[in-house]
């Protein structure tokens, strides 16, 4: 998987986790990063996303590196977005628990991306698992681990 490939589910899944496409599922959401992350996100801005970020943050890049704090994840998220237009992106938010002032959140996701120099369309799914903290007045990311899904197992003979 290429890097492209690997930030697109780091993205998705850090600014993702508490937005949803639900009017209903947003209006029980207390605000959170996602509301900072997905916009910037959807418009392939890398600044707009590394504000969602604590300055210390990690950020897991799905089947590549760990990337940390702002100057890292900027590039990463502005490598990302050389390479992509985002097209959609859906979340399933399956978890989100608050802590005080540190928040946890889970679900899946899918991403669908056109290839800047091919226009090809893929989609990305994944899963992800974020943890924000009340900085500021504002949730920041401060870990994100988003995760492709599995290939799926092949068919046996017997299935067939």
């Amino acid at each position: 998987m290429n890097v492209s490939n690997r930030i697109c589910a780091a993205l998705l899944l850090s600014g993702l986790v508490g937005w949803a496409s639900g009017a209903a599922v947003a209006q029980e959401m207390a605000p959170s990063a996602a509301d900072c992350f997905l916009p910037a996100f959807k418009s392939g801005d890398a600044d707009a996303v590394t504000a969602c970020y604590a300055e210390d943050a990690v950020l897991w890049i799905p089947g590549g590196p760990m990337v940390k704090g702002h100057a890292e994840i900027r590039d990463a998220f502005a490598d990302f977005f050389a390479d992509v237009t985002i097209k959609d992106v859906q979340i399933s938010i399956m978890g989100d628990e608050v802590m005080g002032d540190t928040r946890a959140s889970w679900g899946t996701y899918t991403v669908i991306r056109i290839d800047k120099a091919t226009q090809a369309e893929s989609v990305q799914r994944g899963r992800y698992v974020e943890v924000s903290k009340m900085i500021g007045g504002r949730w920041l990311y401060i870990v994100d681990h988003p995760a492709d899904d599995p290939p799926p197992a092949p068919e046996s003979e017997q299935d067939m």
